[in-house]
């Protein structure tokens, strides 16, 4: 799908006011080098499921400045130094957050138009330096380069998406210590706004609850384990698109009718902060849940679908006197 860039820019902020610089102008868009850096960090924060939702909260300030370039009472140049001035004023005298290139955007996808901020923390790369002289002699060294903008997925650990409508923002963030204390300063300080689990965090959160439901009423059985993965992967399955996974849903698959197990992965859910509706990728949930692996004590290990503990006539989970399981596969072909 295209994506279509109107404006972008490239500012310096950090902890020491000498840090901060602000560019006079903006990044030309139209090149194809400046198209394609752009491009991949935002489709790779589209996909990330560590992205958190967030929505702004009334006093923020970001959400100020956002409103008023909407409403095209501020340029674009002078929305982004206000919006990268902010993040100055947050990260002034606190050195445990690096300092880092912001790029800031404003484009078109998907029929949707995006506000970008991307905090891009300056590291090292080693690079080659040629140099020649006047004798004809070419002289190729080896040293170090502290502002290379990376591709590379993980170089970026804060950033955001702020679409038009609805307002849902995708928040990346690291916590970081501020003062005296750590906290997510990107969305508490910066954008002020309140954010919900990310799809990775909510994977983690119910693979925590998983386990300890397990352990709690089924002795770790591994017949359980898998039964829980495949009721999440089935409902994602059966329901649209646009629709949100219901956990009453999921536990009903999963424990048929034992009520307190049903009851305490609910009230645990809670505990967690996962949502009674969970709105994440659906696709991403399938992937995370369609693999059950155990590994037997003398370091054997079996990786299988999820969804076919559900099949007899694949597999078969038969549970010994002495708490150990046997598992039989019932079709087998050579690879």
């Amino acid at each position: 799908m295209a994506l279509y860039i109107s404006n972008a820019i490239l500012h310096t902020v950090g902890y020491d006011d000498h840090q901060v610089r602000f560019s006079d102008v903006e990044l030309d868009v139209d090149s194809e080098i400046c198209s394609e850096f752009i491009g991949k960090h935002v489709r790779r924060f589209l996909k990330n499921p560590a992205a958190k939702k967030a929505v702004f909260s009334a006093q923020s300030q970001v959400y100020s400045l956002v409103r008023s370039f909407q409403a095209e009472e501020i340029r674009f140049k002078e929305f982004s130094r206000r919006l990268c001035g902010r993040l100055a004023e947050v990260l002034k005298g606190n050195e445990d957050i690096p300092p880092a290139n912001i790029l800031v955007a404003f484009f078109d996808y998907a029929k949707k138009q995006y506000i970008a901020v991307i905090k891009l923390n300056f590291g090292e790369s080693f690079i080659r330096k040629l140099t020649s002289g006047d004798d004809g002699v070419t002289d190729n060294q080896i040293i170090k380069d502290n502002i290379v903008l990376s591709l590379s997925a993980c170089s970026v650990e804060e950033a955001c998406l702020i679409p038009y409508d609805p307002m849902v923002l995708r928040v990346l963030e690291k916590s970081h210590k501020v003062g005296s204390e750590e906290k997510e300063y990107f969305s508490e300080l910066f954008l002020e706004c309140e954010t919900q689990l990310s799809d990775k965090e909510t994977v983690e959160a119910i693979h925590k609850i998983a386990a300890e439901i397990n352990a709690k009423y089924f002795e770790g059985n591994i017949e359980t384990a898998a039964k829980i993965k495949a009721a999440f992967i089935q409902e994602a399955k059966d329901i649209g698109d646009d629709d949100s996974l219901v956990l009453e849903n999921v536990v009903d698959r999963a424990f048929g009718g034992n009520s307190e197990a049903k009851d305490d992965f609910i009230a645990l859910a809670k505990e967690y902060a996962l949502p009674h509706q969970i709105e994440a990728d659906k696709s991403y949930l399938q992937r995370a849940f369609k693999t059950q692996r155990f590994v037997a004590d003398n370091g054997v290990e079996l990786k299988f679908p999820a969804e076919l503990c559900q099949d007899s006539q694949q597999i078969q989970m038969i549970a010994n006197p002495d708490g150990t399981f046997t598992i039989m596969l019932n079709k087998l072909s050579p690879v």
